[in-house]
């Protein structure tokens, strides 16, 4: 049994353990089986079962991926290879990394975003360079960007604001009251567009003078990324909570925006309990984390081809393009291995 999928614009105003093994995918309401995935589990050195989760981060120009174990130890890991080295702990679990030359090869040093400060590390060695900084951070901060060769910008999930910060010293330089980014992107003249699709809004930043020089309506939705010259991301309802300026998102399709005018270009059913858009695989396919899946949706049809389902609960996803490839972690408590998830 299958269901069609219609392209409908959506405006603005509508808003140590190794082994293979092979999973089929199996038929379901809305999907066609079409994608065969190959999963790895790969064995992770286990030290705590709190925490808070750790993302994962690619280091530019290689299939690395740095990460921290529960309790905040850092490690680096070859997803492809299952090779892996741990370092020093960072001030609680790993929330985003900027690396230094982060455009070329060759970048050594980073900064390194945790729950309770930010600090600079070495990438080869993985250990810390400098004191950990909080003043005018604090702590629970949960992204963080590179504006410019001297600005990085750090926001909290779902917060009403954005610090600019010297990548100089980490001190900070000014604190934009502004929807929390969940992806930016230069425009160009010291310009950035900051998309905040759980406020429903994204925000034109002039970094050289430091303020806010437009904002434009957008849907509610989550899970953004830049595909080109587009931004895809989840759009749905908004569903209050009885908590005082918290929200759910509920995605209902999955959408593309013109990424400089930001008109609607297509739309999608999303799969269900979708989280964030991952990007686009090596043919150009859409690959969607949900709450316990990996789907992959062909780009022309817009229909599913295929989907993963995880064991447990996604802990995080991350995927390495090129190579057909999703990192797959576990929630905390199950955190002591991660799955590799690749496809054809």
């Amino acid at each position: 049994m299958s269901r069609s999928t219609k392209r409908t614009a959506i405006s603005v105003e509508s808003a140590g353990m190794p082994g293979v093994s092979s999973v089929d995918v199996q038929d379901r309401v809305g999907e066609s089986a079409a994608v065969h995935f190959d999963v790895l589990r790969r064995a992770l050195p286990r030290s705590s079962r709190s925490g808070y989760g750790s993302a994962m981060v690619r280091v530019p120009n290689s299939t690395t991926v740095m990460s921290t174990l529960p309790g905040g130890k850092l490690y680096v890991c070859e997803p492809l290879t299952g090779d892996l080295r741990a370092g020093m702990r960072l001030a609680g679990d790993l929330r985003d990394v900027v690396f230094d030359d982060g455009e070329t090869n060759g970048a050594s040093e980073a900064w390194a975003l945790a729950t309770f400060g930010l600090c600079r590390i070495d990438v080869e060695s993985l250990t810390r360079t400098g004191d950990n900084v909080r003043r005018g951070i604090g702590k629970y901060q949960g992204r963080m960007v590179s504006l410019s060769e001297t600005v990085l910008g750090i926001s909290a999930y779902h917060g009403r604001s954005m610090l600019l910060v010297s990548r100089r010293d980490g001190t900070v330089i000014q604190r934009l009251r502004m929807g929390a980014p969940e992806l930016v992107y230069a425009l160009g003249d010291g310009r950035h567009r900051c998309w905040s699709p759980y406020h429903a809004v994204a925000t034109d930043l002039d970094v050289r003078a430091q303020r806010c020089v437009a904002r434009h309506p957008l849907p509610y939705g989550k899970g953004p990324i830049l595909a080109g010259d587009q931004v895809v991301v989840l759009c749905g309802e908004r569903q209050d909570t009885p908590f005082p300026n918290v929200w759910n998102i509920d995605p209902t399709h999955v959408v593309a925006f013109d990424a400089g005018t930001l008109t609607p270009v297509w739309s999608a059913a999303a799969p269900e309990q979708s989280i964030e858009v991952l990007g686009r695989d090596s043919s150009g396919r859409i690959v969607i984390a949900s709450r316990h899946a990996i789907s992959v949706l062909n780009s022309v049809a817009l229909e599913v081809e295929g989907t993963y389902d995880h064991h447990s609960d996604l802990g995080g996803a991350l995927l390495i393009p090129e190579h057909n490839c999703v990192v797959v972690r576990d929630p905390v408590h199950l955190a002591d291995s991660y799955s590799v998830v690749r496809w054809q």
